[in-house]
């Protein structure tokens, strides 16, 4: 994910509202103004605004002027005054559990996302001000009543489902707001992976299998990883990579990672990234929190014209007439399709990596690529069907179409919920 950038403008409306709300006490310092009183609890400013930045972060193209921002601070509140009246039952429905286990591996999720999309840890602390334990802190209340409330909606609701006439009449109430589906093109590829010379991989296997030695004689693991790890990003923080579920990593990492015991660290694990020295930190369920130390199996430019060359050859066998789906069996080092023919399924144009969109975007179905680069390495690709842009039918996406229309009814559901249940609530806007 690309770093996030709020513009200089954006940033200080954000400011702006965020202190706008607060009230000046004794010897100038801000205290949070209650904007809304539901119940037995209050709704502060600085709740309110940390949603709204939550927000604008993820979509800042969506928020270009005050009135933008202000129109969402609005949404925001409406929206935590609902939640609110639904955690209140949700506290009191016995059926409604929340398990701490839970709470942390959500929160986890949730900072390392966050933290992504501003571009890491120091960004983060900067954009909110505050040093990450303390933004742990703040966000760990909220994620809690989240799922609280989540819980309570889906129990709720899971009963709601669209009937047949209610799809029918879904789609011709929506037929012509309906989004159109993109243009897809359905793919297969062969994949030549970029690989060092033996001696370059003997070198790396030397220094992997030394530092492994080195940790099994009780060397530190943080202190090996920020020296010698050419991950550089996770070996500034002593190789930790943090917590992930299953099928964030390459299948060979994950097959080690997944049988090994909390604390216990790997031999050296060979992925398309290079060799791995794994320790798992520590296993809830499905997701894993893990460190690395990696060592670089980096190809030579010889190493990329053999393999350039390699693949010229097969995509002339392909054009004299051999079995695209056979050769990517045989050949293709991508092992999750090779056994399928190659097949990648179907994308959205749109959403393809640049480099297989530009490929793709020429070939008519059934054309086969040149042999072109990616850093995965070097490939050939064959389009099996294309579809154009086209709005929807009843006869082609009726699965799609009833899952929009089962979604408006939960939707309408739920505020009929909140209404219901608002009216035994006590509720006063400060505003």
């Amino acid at each position: 994910m690309r770093p996030i950038r709020l513009n200089s403008a954006l940033l200080g409306i954000l400011l702006l509202l965020t202190t706008a709300g607060s009230v000046v006490a004794q010897e100038g310092q801000i205290v949070d103004e209650v904007v809304a009183v539901v119940g037995n609890e209050i709704i502060l400013e600085s709740e309110v605004m940390q949603y709204v930045q939550d927000v604008v972060m993820r979509n800042p193209e969506r928020f270009q002027s005050e009135q933008d921002v202000m129109d969402l601070r609005k949404d925001v509140l409406d929206e935590l005054i609902d939640q609110k009246i639904l955690l209140s039952a949700a506290e009191d429905d016995t059926n409604v559990v929340v398990e701490e286990r839970e709470v942390d591996q959500v929160l986890d999720d949730r900072i390392n996302q966050v933290m992504e999309a501003v571009g890491g840890e120091s960004q983060l602390e900067d954009y909110y001000g505050k040093p990450l334990r303390q933004i742990r802190r703040d966000f760990r209340e909220q994620v809690r009543d989240n799922l609280m409330i989540e819980r309570y909606r889906n129990m709720r609701l899971m009963h709601v489902q669209a009937t047949r006439p209610e799809v029918e009449q879904f789609y011709e109430e929506n037929r012509n707001e309906l989004p159109k589906l993109p243009e897809r093109v359905h793919l297969a590829h062969i994949l030549f992976n970029v690989e060092p010379t033996e001696d370059a991989q003997q070198r790396a296997r030397e220094l992997a299998d030394s530092l492994y030695n080195e940790l099994l004689m009780g060397a530190n693991f943080e202190e090996l990883a920020m020296k010698h790890s050419q991950d550089r990003a996770s070996g500034a923080k002593g190789g930790l990579l943090g917590t992930t579920k299953r099928g964030d990593f390459v299948p060979e990492f994950e097959e080690i990672a997944y049988n090994l015991e909390e604390g216990e660290i790997s031999s050296p694990v060979r992925t398309r990234f290079g060799l791995h020295i794994i320790r798992l930190n520590w296993r809830r369920g499905e997701k894993i929190n893990t460190s690395h130390i990696l060592i670089d199996l980096k190809p030579s430019d010889a190493d990329e014209r053999r393999t350039a060359e390699q693949a010229t050859e097969v995509y002339r066998e392909l054009q004299a007439g051999a079995d695209f789906a056979e050769t990517a069996r045989r050949l293709s080092d991508d092992e999750e399709t090779a056994r399928n023919g190659g097949d990648l399924g179907w994308f959205d144009i749109s959403q393809m990596p640049k480099e297989f969109r530009i490929v793709a975007r020429d070939l008519d179905a059934g054309e086969i690529s040149e042999p072109f680069k990616t850093r995965f390495g070097v490939h050939i690709l064959k389009v099996i069907e294309r579809q154009t842009e086209r709005t929807m039918s009843l006869e082609q996406d009726w699965e799609r179409i009833s899952r929009l229309a089962a979604d408006q009814k939960r939707q309408e559901a739920y505020k009929d919920l909140v209404d219901r249940m608002s009216k035994d609530v006590y509720v006063q806007r400060m505003e």
